[in-house]
């Protein structure tokens, strides 16, 4: 036989590769390390647009410290992450005097940092590829 008598038909196909689909248990830790993350970073936006809130809702009440930022250049606003409050300060002359307008509670804050910082290294870690095992010499 020669190379043109040869089978006739179609050309070889080789088959299609597949990738390698991630496992269930990868992408429901992707899943429940996104949704951690994401629950931290609510609880802190809560707890801190709160603070801010109900800053701005006393600067309106009857606070004299807030009712004295406007005019008196001696006082002082700030705002404190952790934990989350808002404090007045006015210079009295014989030393700073404190008022704590606004806070949140720690517990709050702290449990929202720790969420929000384990979902997102649980994210990182499940995207990762995973490791090929090790070859031992022998």
């Amino acid at each position: 036989m020669t190379a043109s008598a040869a089978r006739p038909g179609p050309p070889l196909v080789t088959a299609p590769t597949r990738r390698r689909t991630r496992s269930r248990r990868r992408a429901l830790a992707l899943l429940a390390a996104s949704g951690l993350a994401l629950v931290g970073i609510a609880m802190l936006a809560v707890a801190w647009l709160g603070v801010g809130v109900r800053a701005m809702q006393a600067a309106s009440g009857d606070q004299p410290c807030l009712a004295a930022a406007d005019d008196d250049a001696d006082v002082r606003v700030r705002f404190d992450l952790l934990p989350a409050r808002a404090v007045c300060a006015r210079d009295t002359g014989a030393g700073w005097e404190e008022v704590v307008v606004a806070t949140s509670p720690t517990g709050v804050v702290v449990g929202g940092l720790v969420l929000a910082v384990g979902g997102v290294a649980g994210t990182v870690a499940a995207l990762l590829p995973p490791r090929s095992p090790r070859r031992t010499g022998g």
